[in-house]
Formats: C-alpha cells, sequence, structure tokens
C-alpha cells in the first residue's frame, strides 16, 4: 500500500458545471515501494489491451446518442478539463452499452473537481510531468421499463500523464473519504486511454 503523499500542490478546488464527452477501460495496475513510482511507468500498462465502452449506434432518431471520446492535443494543458470530458462520455456509454435504446434519461451533473501535480521523492532527469484529477458528480437516469434513478455525490479520480490516463472509481456509495484522491489510480486504476 502506498503512503501518502507528503506534497501536494492544490490547483484548484470547484469549478462551474460543464458538460463533455468521453470513455474507456481496462489493465489493472498495482503499486511498487519505488519512489520514483509516484509516476507511471509505461511498462505497467499495455495500450492495445486498452477496452472502453463503444455501444452501438441507436436503432431509431429518439434514441440518444454514443458520446465521442475526446482527443486532447495535450493531456495535460487541460486535465481538468479533458477528465470531466472523459468521464461523462464513459458513464454515457457504459449505460447505453446496457440498456441500448431504452435508455430514456441520462443527466450527468458535475459537482466540483481538484488537480493536483504529482511530484517524485527523487530527482528525475526525465522531465516527466503528471497531474491527478478528482471529480464529483450527481448522475440521474432512466429507462422505458425502470424507474428513475440518481447516484449522488460520486467520485473518480484520475491519473493523467503525456503518455496514458488511469481511472478509478470510489465505490462505497457518497464519497465521504476525506483524501479526495481515494482511490489512487496509480494503485488501483484502470488505464482508459493511451496518447500518441
Amino acid at each position: 500500500m502506498r503512503t501518502p503523499r507528503s506534497r501536494r500542490a492544490l490547483l484548484s478546488a470547484a469549478v462551474p458545471f460543464t458538460t463533455a464527452l468521453a470513455g474507456c477501460f481496462e489493465g489493472r495496475l498495482t503499486s511498487t515501494d519505488d519512489p520514483e513510482s509516484e509516476f507511471i511507468s509505461e511498462d505497467e500498462y499495455d495500450c492495445a489491451d486498452i477496452d472502453r465502452p463503444e455501444p452501438d449506434d441507436p436503432s431509431h432518431s429518439h434514441a440518444l446518442e454514443v458520446a465521442q471520446y475526446p482527443s486532447p492535443s495535450d493531456p495535460l494543458t487541460d486535465a481538468d478539463e479533458f477528465a470531466r470530458a472523459f468521464e461523462e462520455a464513459y458513464r454515457r456509454n457504459s449505460f447505453l452499452d446496457e440498456y441500448g435504446s431504452a435508455t430514456r434519461v441520462f443527466d450527468f451533473e458535475f459537482g466540483a473537481s481538484q488537480l493536483e501535480q504529482v511530484e517524485s521523492e527523487l530527482e528525475s532527469e526525465s522531465g516527466m510531468e503528471a497531474v491527478l484529477v478528482s471529480i464529483i458528480y450527481d448522475l440521474s437516469t432512466e429507462t422505458q421499463r425502470g424507474t428513475p434513478t440518481t447516484e449522488y455525490d460520486s467520485r473518480v479520480t484520475y491519473y493523467i500523464d503525456e503518455n496514458v490516463a488511469l481511472r478509478a472509481r470510489y465505490q462505497r456509495g457518497i464519497a465521504n473519504e476525506p483524501d479526495p484522491y481515494n482511490p489512487d489510480p496509480r494503485d488501483t486504476g484502470t488505464a482508459v486511454m493511451c496518447f500518441e
């Protein structure tokens, strides 16, 4: 288990609601005790194994459309915006993949986000840069035969560097864990997108 990070540079807190689109997943990661592993090395994930929800196109004109995943030219520059867009598309496409044309409502309501620059305990000559992004949001859904459902205060965390985005979702209901970066995607995340 990784020890808590001592150097955290909080760069942003709550930001206004915005909607955007994105998504994908695969490849569980494991942590190591190497202090340099604050960054994720390229041998810890396989871009060929990345798999993300890719629902079929809607069969009729009134069905909800499949979300397009973002492809940022520089994922680190707009990491907060990219992570929010990616999460909304990921959840939308996951829901459409499961319920398809029976989906009647999908409402992703962004709540707040925090962003932190990743720092290593060792001097790095690689010039590696990475960030952690934590997002809290509400999600309301409804299907043709089902009752409306709202998921409140869901938390997801992302690790983003110039090569990859890793995603980890808080699985205990409402995100009341005080550490905004729990779960840490470097320890329990899945690789959801690789950047060229």
